[in-house]
């Protein structure tokens, strides 16, 4: 643990270095623009907006330094209210390279965000959500997190903030290699019931028994968030993923509610219904017919898997927890322990979470920014880390997109 700890206090003191030199480099370009206040003009209508202050200019423990949690409530009249407060948590094993990456990138984007950064997430001498990580998330409504090694303390926290629903986002990367084509799919799935509803008994010695929940107010609203979402991104389909033919009961009752829901927006969306192991084989024959897929809590977690391997790998694809308290922002990767300190995660995934994120944030143009970042990055270059068959580390991957960030 002090190994970690170590690590993650050096990563911490160089993305700060990394911030004040982004930072010199931002006085150095207004030197230069002072000399050609014409230049300077006709920028600024495109650039105005990503001029806002910048995360390297704040002080220490604000965002360039990391935060040992929120000890004291946010001076609200002091507070920028055009700078935005998240809470990011690092999580376990290679999850602090991860946030490290968001906060270089961020810092090179001049993203206008402060943070509340735990280097721990657990409750002293439990597996408990820690009430100072809980107090931060239900305050700043929007959070990003590293891989979490402990199912319990997910569970825990998913039935604290009642996240119902997940969406993962998966899309082709240009310039990576993939036999599938180009694909665009949203993939949006149950959290809160289903077969994950987490009841289970012995029956008698020998027989082991698991319930699986459907509720109509839960499937309800599921069903609603779908189609809002679908609405509000523009999207044209919605697919449900089931097996009614076999659990008539529950998958009926998710069907049904779908439906209901569906037949509210028969002049908007186009909505269908297929077998789940039927929306499998089609994303995997025919991923460009693929638009929003829905499905309850464990179809949706295979079908996610398939969607994350379609770009690459599980930890390629960038989502997000549902729940009326906010809004938490991940890559389904894993804690990695054996890759801790080596420089070996891709964050490729992470950061397209926090492209989401900042586009929940209203934060627009530095998302695209990012995000054109990274695309240049796989489209222009062969800058690939190991788990695609390239030879960069994580910190190299990083100074890439920084790279195409300043010199923009």
């Amino acid at each position: 643990m002090n190994i970690v700890r170590q690590l993650r206090s050096g990563q911490r003191r160089a993305v700060l270095g990394l911030c004040q030199r982004y930072a010199s480099k931002d006085q150095s370009k207004d030197q230069s623009k002072d000399q050609s206040k014409n230049q300077s003009k006709n920028q600024s209508k495109d650039c105005g907006k990503l001029q806002a202050s910048s995360i390297c200019g704040k002080s220490p423990g604000k965002s360039g330094e990391p935060s040992k949690g929120p000890d004291k409530e946010p001076d609200k009249e002091k507070a920028d209210p055009k700078r935005k407060m998240v809470t990011m948590i690092d999580g376990d094993g290679v999850g602090a390279e991860l946030t490290n990456a968001v906060l270089e990138v961020c810092c090179a984007a001049k993203v206008p965000i402060d943070w509340d950064i735990f280097h721990e997430h657990k409750a002293p001498d439990s597996e408990d959500v820690s009430p100072e990580v809980l107090k931060s998330l239900y305050r700043n409504k929007v959070s990003i997190r590293g891989p979490i090694k402990s199912h319990r303390w997910l569970d825990k926290l998913r039935k604290e903030l009642k996240q119902f629903a997940y969406v993962s986002v998966c899309q082709h990367l240009e310039g990576h290699e993939s036999p599938y084509g180009k694909f665009d799919c949203v993939i949006v799935r149950d959290e809160f019931e289903g077969e994950y509803s987490g009841i289970e008994h012995r029956v008698v010695p020998g027989v082991l028994q698991t319930i699986k929940v459907s509720t109509s107010v839960g499937s309800t609203r599921l069903a609603k968030f779908v189609f809002d979402y679908a609405l509000k991104e523009k999207r044209k389909k919605i697919t449900v993923a089931h097996k009614a033919n076999i659990m008539q009961l529950t998958d009926g009752n998710f069907l049904e509610a779908m439906h209901e829901e569906a037949d509210k927006h028969v002049q908007e969306v186009r909505f269908e219904e297929r077998y789940l192991d039927t929306v499998c084989l089609n994303m995997l024959m025919k991923p460009e017919t693929n638009d929003v897929l829905v499905s309850s809590s464990m179809y949706g977690d295979v079908i996610s898997t398939i969607g994350g391997s379609m770009m690459g790998g599980i930890g390629m694809c960038p989502g997000y927890a549902v729940s009326s308290k906010g809004l938490m922002y991940n890559c389904q990767i894993k804690p990695h322990e054996e890759m801790v300190g080596k420089d070996l995660v891709n964050p490729t995934g992470f950061l397209l979470a926090a492209v989401l994120m900042l586009r929940e944030l209203k934060l627009d143009d530095h998302a695209a920014r990012i995000r054109c970042a990274i695309q240049s990055l796989y489209k222009d270059s062969d800058v690939r880390t190991q788990d695609l068959g390239g030879e960069a580390k994580c910190s190299e991957f990083v100074q890439k997109v920084c790279d195409i960030l300043t010199s923009e």
